[in-house]
């Protein structure tokens, strides 16, 4: 892992790094849910084994002088049972522990990740790989772990490989979309989960036309619609992340997503149908999906963080530019629905999973008061609602309309954290040295 101790945060993370503190951080989560109960032990030895193949999974973040930065530890992350279904925010941390957490409660392992790190699509990779490896120790195939993951291509920054310089960005046409009110409950994040079958979202979803997140994300507009009491003026945008990854050729896992949007405009009308809304947003996502159009995305990422006067701003005045940047941002956003959509796994580790559920953290410091997220394993899709306050309305009239197209729904609700406070640690001593000043000085 030495050939990797100092790297640059890709250029997403920049603006992820931006808001996070000593009580928060923009966070996701991975489930896995076995057929068995966990084995502590084998779990413990399969986050170890993988240590050194992915050094930018197995790092932490820096405060630099002009960017952040991410140092690779050979400490070992937090890894212990889970007392109550948490998912606390990983904070801005000083004792050298890696931006991830693995936790294990009954049959579960769970994943918390700092999206500093990497996205969903990039992190899943060392998710499956630690499942598989506590798998193939849980049953006694103790052999050395390899892995075909590249270090040298998993660390690479995307946005900078793929930054066109001088090229065509794309350029902000969002309006102020409508938001849920910011009336947040102190510290909590509720996870409302909803169960159901893919193989009947995808039937349904196909009939229209339409891919599974096109029709959850015209569910998701009605329900948000028929929750309110008020009649809505303002559009309801939803921020739907893309994997760049299927356009531009890489291996890394790290960041490397943009987000598309769909809008729908209600202009007061509450007694809007679902078939309105679907033929509405019916081709919104795929006018977007073009790889021109994702280039200009890019470029207006790269050229953000290329600008060489804000290169030479410093980090204290630069951060709460950067959080008001992605606070603007949000104001044309009503929610963020990110589908990971259908997960596989390997064939040795397949049948002993029952179910994977996705978390989308709390974005109560964008200014958004619920996200979305969605995962599918076999014929088990999950939904998950991450809402900042006690208000379960939109996702009660989300489930309802699900089951007047026909889908089953099982639901659960369970308490989380928006805040971690962090622990008083001895801080880690970094040695000084060439490369970290360079990465210091993001040289």
């Amino acid at each position: 892992m030495a050939d990797f101790r100092w790297f640059k945060v890709d250029t997403a993370a920049i603006m992820f790094s931006s808001l996070s503190d000593k009580r928060w951080g923009r966070t996701f989560r991975f489930s896995a849910y076995f057929k068995e109960e966990i084995d502590p032990v084998a779990l413990k030895r399969a986050v170890k084994d993988l240590m050194p193949y992915y050094p930018s999974i197995y790092a932490y973040l820096k405060r630099g002088f002009f960017w952040n930065y991410l140092v690779s530890t050979e400490k070992m992350p937090e890894i212990s049972e889970e007392n109550e279904f948490g998912m606390k925010p990983i904070v801005l941390r000083t004792d050298g522990t890696p931006d991830f957490r693995i936790t294990y409660k009954k049959n579960r392992i769970n994943i918390d990740c700092s999206h500093s790190l990497g996205d969903g699509k990039g992190i899943i990779i060392y998710f499956k790989a630690l499942l598989a490896r506590y798998n193939e120790l849980r049953k006694g195939e103790t052999g050395d772990y390899a892995t075909c993951e590249d270090p040298s291509l998993n660390i690479r920054d995307s946005f900078s490989d793929y930054y066109r310089k001088g090229e065509e960005k794309a350029t902000d046409k969002s309006k102020k979309a409508f938001h849920f009110p910011e009336e947040y409950e102190e510290g909590v994040t509720r996870l409302l989960f909803a169960k159901m079958s893919t193989a009947k979202v995808k039937e349904l979803a196909h009939k229209e036309k339409m891919t599974v997140t096109e029709y959850l994300t015209a569910i998701l507009i009605l329900g948000i619609i028929k929750s309110q009491q008020n009649p809505i003026f303002e559009p309801i945008t939803i921020a739907t992340p893309v994997n760049l990854r299927r356009f531009f050729p890489t291996m890394t896992l790290r960041n490397f997503t943009v987000q598309t949007f769909v809008t729908f405009e209600p202009r007061g009308r509450q007694d809007v149908t679902l078939r309105e809304i679907l033929d509405a947003t019916r081709g919104q996502l795929k006018a977007q999906l073009k790889k021109e159009e994702l280039q200009k995305t890019i470029n207006k990422y790269g050229a953000l963080v290329n600008n060489p006067v804000i290169r030479i701003v410093p980090g204290f005045i630069k951060q709460p530019v950067m959080r008001a940047i992605q606070k603007n941002t949000h104001a044309g956003v009503t929610t963020i629905f990110t589908n990971y959509g259908a997960c596989n796994l390997p064939d040795s580790l397949s049948p002993d999973i029952e179910r994977l559920q996705f978390v989308n953290g709390d974005t109560r410091r964008y200014g958004l008061a619920v996200t979305c997220s969605c995962i599918g394993f076999g014929d088990v899709l999950s939904l998950c609602f991450s809402r900042a306050n006690l208000d379960t309305s939109w996702y009660d009239t989300c489930v309802q309309i699900l089951e007047n197209e026909g889908i089953s729904v099982t639901t659960d609700l369970i308490d989380g954290f928006a805040e971690n406070a962090e622990k008083n640690t001895v801080k880690e001593k970094l040695p000084l040295s060439a490369e970290r000043i360079k990465a210091y000085f993001n040289l």
